[in-house]
């Protein structure tokens, strides 16, 4: 046991409205939980922490090295080591696809770009200023006007020129131009559609401004929302990659638990 707890290493990061903790050994995933935020927070963090080692099958005295960051990380309630975030989700980035120059992370109220040299160290990174423009939180106050879940929002494709206009992509006024929309009867698809193209749009400037160097990886947990991904591409030009060894939401968590294993090691 003694050989193989050296090798493990836990990574929390305590998001806007999730908390993903994951336990790794000697680079792969071994357990992991993702838990929303509702609650007493520090109860949250310590058991999403729990779970996820109770999947890894070891228990927390297992484990000598734990990275936490996120927002919350002062609700971490065990010994470990403060990471900052766009280290880690760049960190995560490349332990999924190790030529990424590119790192898209869509968050719970904030779109991150973050531009990579070929040794992985960031370069310069760009965070939404908005109103919690293409993040989960825009798509799930999206997502309650339509009366739909956020799933099924993000599965819905259309093509662009069957989209409904937004005007906007302050999460605010989206909601009432929703409203407006269904007033009017148009077909909820196309309002989806006009949503995720709309975010799409926005997400791609951001990247445009910072400059498109490929590869280019998307993460965080809108990442999985299919339909943002693809007005992504629609705008941008060209693909994304949008397949990750493991859950998108899950990468600051995985550079966490990395970087602490690397410093532990220097």
């Amino acid at each position: 046991m003694l050989f193989r707890s050296a090798m493990l290493a836990l990574g929390c990061d305590v998001g806007t409205m999730f908390t993903k903790t994951v336990v790794m050994d000697n680079g792969n995933v071994k357990g992991h939980n993702i838990t929303r935020n509702t609650g007493a927070l520090r109860e949250i963090v310590d058991a999403s922490i729990h779970h996820a080692a109770e999947r890894a099958g070891v228990t927390l005295d297992d484990i000598h090295v734990r990275g936490g960051t996120g927002m919350g990380d002062k609700y971490i309630g065990i010994d470990h080591v403060n990471e900052g975030v766009i280290k880690c989700i760049a960190r995560g980035a490349c332990w999924a696809l190790k030529e990424v120059r590119t790192v898209v992370d869509l968050g719970g109220l904030s779109t991150t770009i973050i531009s990579l040299g070929e040794t992985g160290r960031v370069i310069e990174y760009r965070t939404s200023d908005k109103c919690a423009s293409g993040s989960g939180f825009f798509l799930e106050l999206a997502a309650q006007a339509l009366e739909l879940s956020v799933e099924e929002m993000g599965a819905t494709v259309v093509s662009p020129e069957d989209c409904a206009h937004m005007s906007t992509q302050c999460a605010v006024f989206c909601e009432s131009e929703i409203v407006s929309h269904v007033n009017d009867g148009m077909d909820v698809r196309s309002i989806v559609g006009g949503i995720n193209y709309s975010l799409g749009s926005g997400i791609a400037t951001m990247i445009n401004r910072l400059g498109i160097k490929p590869s280019i990886l998307v993460t965080g947990g809108v990442a999985k929302s299919r339909g943002v991904v693809i007005a992504l591409e629609k705008h941008l030009g060209r693909e994304v990659v949008k397949t990750v060894p493991a859950d998108h939401q899950l990468i600051a968590a995985i550079g966490a638990a990395l970087c602490a294993r690397e410093r532990r090691q220097s």
